[in-house]
């Protein structure tokens, strides 16, 4: 699987912008589903990422009220990334006070009814944005540089707490 959205996200850390890169396994060279992907636990990716987002967020208004509830998720070790991604998103949907449940596609669905909203390309790279417009928000590093837009979820929570509800 090459580096997509699933596997990788950007922080801003004390040196620019930094991916966060999930390992996964390259079992076979067809196309896998997202639920079966398997992250690669050969290296000590948690500990680098929970390092990582330490040195960014520590100085941030919000990081210490969350670290304790995010750290488990750097903790235990997944096998499947569908389950990593899941269970942090569903951390961030109760921080964002978003109750929806997650309902997984059992097969691939090309073409969605008319009724319904495709956002399966809106995170993508290169993809038109529904809105281009991103409103700012103080980051820890802006006084290095102007806002930096498209950055992980936790820039957003770490950097405006419960705040962030209304930034949505």
């Amino acid at each position: 699987m090459k580096q997509t959205l699933r596997n990788r996200t950007h922080i801003l850390s004390p040196n620019g912008i930094q991916a966060l890169i999930i390992p996964v396994k390259h079992e076979n060279r067809t196309k896998t589903a997202v639920k079966d992907l398997k992250i690669s636990n050969d290296s000590n990716w948690q500990r680098q990422h929970w390092r990582s987002l330490d040195a960014a967020y520590r100085p941030s208004a919000f990081f210490e009220f969350y670290a304790d509830d995010l750290a488990p998720f750097y903790e235990k070790e997944f096998t499947y990334l569908y389950d990593f991604n899941s269970a942090v998103l569903q951390w961030l949907l109760g921080i964002y006070k978003i109750d929806v449940g997650i309902i997984p596609n059992s097969t691939y669905v090309k073409e969605l009814a008319a009724t319904e909203t495709d956002c399966r390309t809106l995170c993508d790279t290169g993809v038109p944005q529904l809105n281009k417009t991103e409103k700012s928000y103080p980051q820890v590093f802006s006084y290095k540089e102007t806002f930096t837009p498209g950055l992980s979820a936790y820039d957003l929570v770490f950097n405006m707490g419960p705040a962030c509800i209304s930034y949505l």
